[in-house]
C-alpha cells in the first residue's frame, strides 16, 4: 500500500511539473501546424521531415519557439543564426515532398 502511495505522489508531482501530459515537440509542432490550417498529414509529414533532418538541439529549440511559444514561423526562422539557417536547409527538400503528397491526396 506504502509503495502505492508514493507511486501515485510521484505522478502527481511530475504531472504537476508538466512532465506527464506534456506533448512531445513532434506532436506541438503538429498541433500548431493544424491550428494554422493544414491537414493532419501534411503536419505530421513536416514534423518528422524536421525531426529526422535537423539535429536534435535545433529540432527543441524550433518546437519549442513555433510549436509551444506559437511564434511567428517565418521572422523565427529568419533570427536564426546562420548556421542554423543552414541546417534548417537540409530539410527543404523534405518539405517539399510533404506539400507534393498533399497536392496529389486532393
Amino acid at each position: 500500500m506504502r509503495v502505492c502511495v508514493l507511486a501515485v505522489s510521484a505522478m502527481a508531482l511530475l504531472a504537476g511539473c508538466g512532465v506527464i501530459g506534456r506533448p512531445s515537440d513532434k506532436q506541438a509542432l503538429v498541433s500548431t501546424c493544424i491550428e494554422d490550417g493544414r491537414t493532419e498529414s501534411i503536419c505530421k509529414c513536416e514534423a518528422d521531415a524536421l525531426e529526422k533532418n535537423l539535429p536534435p538541439e535545433i529540432f527543441k529549440k524550433i518546437a519549442q519557439a513555433i510549436g509551444r511559444e506559437k511564434q511567428d514561423q517565418i521572422e523565427y526562422l529568419s533570427s536564426l543564426p546562420i548556421e542554423e539557417i543552414l541546417a534548417f536547409s537540409a530539410v527543404t527538400n523534405d518539405l517539399e515532398m510533404c506539400g507534393n503528397a498533399a497536392a496529389t491526396e486532393g
